[in-house]
């Protein structure tokens, strides 16, 4: 191993692999390719330093006051929960705070194996499962091996009985060998006859709009099910029916479930049950604020900036500015959106009561029928809302409001010039076409982002980096041309011809989220389809203060001093392009690095 890997670092890698790998087989597995490349010394300097415990249940219990849960039903009539259930205001209280903060816990009516070690345990010794279940007996010989024999003993109790005697055989590989380590220093409390049950904060219902019953779900579900099994032990003793062992290797692998919901591998999506793991893109952390969503806000796709541009100016998105879809920002804006919506129609419509209109190709002045009351504010909603979900036919026109008018509808001119550059106007270059929703809306969230930020967030957050902040451009189409409206220059205006309106727009509009590229390494991103939230950012003071924030050095440092803002397989990916030898001239281009 190289000096970089030294005995100090390899610790930090791992004290940084065991805060964010909560399963102890998935930390195993990431650590002993960590470890392998290790001389024997290393190993040693290393693996002493590791400590892994697993939690005293009785001492919590005992801190913290926990009460137990015993009842099965969480909802007594007219769905009021019990008193005894999952669910109790009784137990956990009935404010927030309270409901948020109060642990309470299942009676095993049993000795059972942590479930972290027993999962740590069937990976280094086969026979544990079929001793948990009662299947076959076994005995524990001299040498503290686990071995099948007729007259042997099986059961849970038969490996709490004799855990002293049993010695956990380590080999060659270093995976095993930190599981043995792990058991051999939870050997004395790795038995529980109690089970955790987290506070219902965090723990949802299973409601229905169809049924006025409230049911459990996910992680409810399972402490319910652990319940019902734990008092089947007792019932079954009562009867006098002996099946304690089946009933035994129920009971472990309901433990080992719930374990798994908060801790396993969120990769397996076959089961709903298992495996769901906090972690990960189908972990719960990830499904719960998928399906969750939050007012002003919008679950967008990141994709790469285009870079078809002659100079890094022309740029729309950089380091300091993203560009937000259309109908994100309508989402993320939408106050300020009616706003300026209102106030376009309004510096159209103020103080006249004829419009220009063109009528069979002659130009007429028509009288207008109350435009302020025909272009509402639920009107402006209304159209919005089309807009944002209407993705086939965004290019609809506006039409105007006219007294006493029976011919064919009447629509607003577009009234712009095409502009390369700012205040560099052609007059020949007016360019004269219906109106669209989609061109006022343009214009209404240029405005009203101006001056604004917006919060980017990838979820999960396990880093301040995983929330960026940026000033903000608005996407629209996917070919754009300059224009000049009202003397105000837009160098990226959707490109709407006259044969455009109304037909298919589904794939005229960039739909997803476009932000620099250094910012992807502290999110832990890239552009394989990973979503982002995005909230606006309203008032003057937190813009103010986000604008600072983005120039100070925490922006671009981390806490450990290192750059949080770098780039690496965009520069191998540039070389590569840059020395490409073209198929049609089959010769590599000459370019000279400064």
């Amino acid at each position: 191993m190289s000096e970089v890997f030294s005995v100090e670092s390899v610790l930090k890698e791992l004290d940084i692999m065991s805060r964010n790998t909560p399963d102890i087989t998935e930390f195993l597995q990431e650590a002993d390719e960590l470890l392998f490349s290790l001389n024997e010394e290393q190993y040693e300097k290393v693996t002493k330093h590791l400590r892994l415990e697993i939690l005293d249940v009785d001492k919590f219990v005992k801190i913290n006051n926990c009460q137990v849960i015993s009842n099965p039903r969480a909802f007594s009539k007219n769905n009021i929960p019990s008193d005894d259930g999952l669910l109790s205001n009784k137990i956990f209280g009935i404010t927030k705070e309270e409901r948020s903060g109060i642990c309470a816990y299942i009676d095993l009516h049993g000795w059972f194996i942590d479930p972290s070690c027993y999962k740590a345990w069937c990976t280094i010794d086969k026979n544990i499962k079929s001793i948990v279940h009662g299947i076959d007996t076994f005995i524990v010989n001299e040498k503290g091996e686990i071995v099948q024999d007729p007259a042997g003993k099986t059961g849970i109790s038969f490996l709490k009985k004799n855990i002293d005697k049993i010695k956990f055989k380590t080999n060659q590989s270093i995976k095993r060998s930190i599981s043995v380590q792990y058991l051999e220093k939870n050997r004395n409390n790795m038995f529980i006859n109690k089970y955790i049950v987290i506070p219902p904060f965090y723990r949802d219902k299973n409601t229905s709009n169809t049924s006025r019953t409230v049911g459990l779900s996910g992680i409810n579900k399972l402490y319910n099910d652990l319940i019902v099994a734990s008092n089947a032990l007792t019932a079954t003793q009562d009867y006098m029916f002996d099946a304690t062992d089946s009933m035994n290797g129920r009971v472990q692998e309901i433990i080992l479930n719930i374990y798994n919901w908060f801790c396993g591998s969120s990769s397996n999506t076959s089961s709903e049950i298992n495996n769901r793991g906090i972690q990960g893109k189908y972990g719960i952390l990830r499904r719960a604020n998928m399906s969750k969503t939050s007012n002003y806000s919008s679950r967008l796709v990141i994709t790469a900036p285009e870079l078809k541009t002659e100079n890094p100016d022309d740029m729309k998105v950089n380091f300091e500015t993203s560009a937000i879809p259309m109908s994100a920002c309508i989402a993320a804006f939408k106050d300020f959106i009616i706003y300026q919506t209102r106030r376009f129609f309004d510096n159209e419509f103020s103080g006249i009561s004829t419009y220009p209109v063109s009528v069979n190709g002659n130009p007429q002045y028509l009288e207008l029928d109350s435009p302020e009351i025909y272009f509402s504010d639920d009107r402006i909603m209304d159209e919005m809302e089309r807009f944002v979900h209407g993705y086939n036919n965004r290019f609809v026109p506006i039409e105007v409001p006219i007294k006493n008018y029976k011919g064919d509808p009447v629509y607003m001119l577009f009234k712009g010039r095409y502009g390369a550059e700012p205040n560099v106007v052609n007059p020949e270059q007016i360019y004269h076409r219906y109106l669209t929703w989609c061109d006022v809306f343009f214009i209404s969230c240029m405005e009203a982002v101006r001056g604004k930020h917006i919060l980017i967030t990838r979820f999960p957050i396990d880093s301040y980096t995983n929330q960026i902040v940026t000033k903000v451009t608005v996407s629209c189409t996917k070919e754009t041309e300059p224009m000049i409206i009202d003397n105000v220059y837009y160098k990226y205006y959707p490109k709407i011809r006259q044969e455009d309106i109304g037909i298919d727009t589904s794939n005229k509009f960039i739909d997803t989220m476009n932000f620099s590229n250094l910012y992807l390494a502290g999110m832990g991103g890239d552009f394989d389809g990973d979503q982002i939230t995005v909230k606006g950012v309203y008032t003057e003071e937190a813009n103010d203060e986000l604008e600072q924030f983005m120039n100070s050095k925490q922006n671009f440092i981390t806490f450990g001093g290192r750059p949080s803002k770098v780039s690496e397989g965009d520069v191998i990916q540039s070389i590569y392009v840059f020395t490409k030898i073209l198929n049609d001239t089959n010769v590599t281009k000459n370019i000279t690095f400064s």
